[in-house]
């Protein structure tokens, strides 16, 4: 029997954590939180697991329901969604989203969802260090020594280390530094964001089977987006530089109100007071890139996720491919008999290539919506237009096949790019 140690026990670990019992390897996970099952999470783990307000489109659903999770359980995470709403100017564009095989992206509970993959990872009989901190990784000897929540220390061997930690993996930093010729690339975006929560979204006017978009009239100033929850809060996640007069370090709060007054002014006193008060005094967070030239060491360490390929969610696809590694890893374990030394490349090779096309048309989409123009508008429709017109002409609506679709995002950025040609050409004749 395989023995797999993965490091971090978040959405992409635990996934692949079931994938890895249910083929029978005895896994064992380190996570540094608490344990979301046992109702000890805190009050500001609880908050920042709900404000996120992740969208989980088909790839992400795909992916939980191959590793035998009924799809009626994964509903109860998250609100089907349907459209975008774009606000401009005080009112509303909305672009209705049609599904292709039935499913409908979630617009997803991230703590429910983690309740979820744990308790049926458990259920797999797969065993959790939960309140271990990961002091450092041994690849050649595929061991993992930690700190327990009492201050002792663990060594963790097996046959396989996975990095599922994050942006900030340990994993790869031990990778970074006992592998030749490793390239590792960190670049931050001049936005970062804080998460608020207003209850009662559908009293606000808030429809729960919308993504609502934010800052498209803010001539670069901020990129805001809001979801509803399990439970009918909606979830803000507001986007500012990290300095100047509005910013996430903004002290001023009379700077501050009047900017909830501005762009949310639909909104009732009280409840722009409240989103005023949060934004004062809730932490910010960093919206950070993460390339590297591999995702393996041999067949000892393998990362996935954040870890290998974090990214802005300026395209709304992180947590899908975190989910989506999970499930291309245990297909290529079915494909070479669990032979690592071969399906740990043969990752690297797949994922390298969709991690990088992912990460680009993120960083366009991020260009386009932090400095927006009504060209933006038209063009979506001229897109739209252009493909019913001419199907076997002219690509699909980005969009559409980005969150009902689970096409190969290499495949995704050839169609971004035939859309470029395009709409040049269009606006040329």
């Amino acid at each position: 029997m395989h023995k797999a140690i993965i490091v971090g026990g978040g959405l992409a670990g635990s996934l692949t954590a079931i994938y890895l019992a249910r083929r029978g390897y005895d896994v064992h996970v380190v996570e540094k939180r608490r344990d979301p099952l046992q109702n000890t999470v805190s009050a500001l783990e609880m908050t920042n697991s709900r404000a996120i307000g992740v969208s989980m489109t088909v790839r992400g659903i795909k992916a939980v329901l191959r590793a035998g999770i009924a799809p009626q359980e994964l509903e109860l995470c998250g609100e089907p969604i349907v459209g975008m709403a774009f606000s401009v100017g005080g009112k509303y564009k909305i672009r209705e989203l049609t599904p292709f095989e039935g499913l409908s992206p979630l617009s997803l509970n991230r703590l429910a969802f983690q309740k979820l993959l744990n308790k049926h990872a458990a259920l797999h009989g797969v065993k959790y260090s939960f309140e271990c901190r990961c002091l450092s990784v041994d690849l050649e000897k595929k061991s993992v020594l930690v700190q327990e929540d009492d201050g002792g220390f663990q060594h963790h061997r097996g046959d396989l280390i996975i990095g599922a930690d994050g942006a900030h993996s340990a994993v790869r930093q031990s990778m970074q530094s006992g592998l030749r010729r490793f390239e590792f690339k960190q670049t931050f975006f001049r936005h970062g964001y804080k998460t608020l929560v207003l209850p009662n979204a559908a009293e606000l006017g808030y429809r729960k089977d919308l993504l609502y978009f934010f800052g498209m009239d803010s001539k670069g100033l901020f990129a805001g987006r809001a979801a509803t929850i399990p439970g009918g809060s909606i979830s803000f996640a507001i986007c500012l530089p990290y300095t100047g007069a509005l910013s996430l370090a903004t002290q001023d709060g009379d700077a501050m109100r009047a900017f909830f007054n501005h762009y949310f002014g639909g909104l009732p006193p009280t409840r722009r007071k409240e989103m005023l008060e949060q934004f004062m005094t809730l932490p910010s967070n960093d919206l950070v890139n993460v390339r590297s030239s591999t995702f393996h060491y041999r067949g000892n360490a393998l990362l996935l996720g954040d870890a290998a390929h974090a990214t802005a969610p300026f395209l709304g696809q992180g947590m899908n491919m975190a989910l989506e590694d999970a499930y291309v890893f245990a297909t290529l374990l079915d494909k070479h008999a669990d032979d690592l030394d071969v399906v740990l490349p043969e990752f690297t090779r797949q994922r390298k290539v969709q991690a990088d096309a992912m990460q680009d048309m993120s960083i366009a989409n991020y260009e386009v919506l932090s400095n927006p123009s009504f060209i933006f508008f038209l063009r979506t429709q001229y897109a739209r237009y252009m493909h019913k017109k001419f199907p076997s002409l002219y690509p699909p609506d980005m969009a559409e096949k980005l969150y009902f679709d689970s096409i190969p995002y290499d495949e995704l950025q050839q169609i971004q790019q035939k859309q470029n040609a395009w709409y040049r050409l269009g606006r040329m004749n």
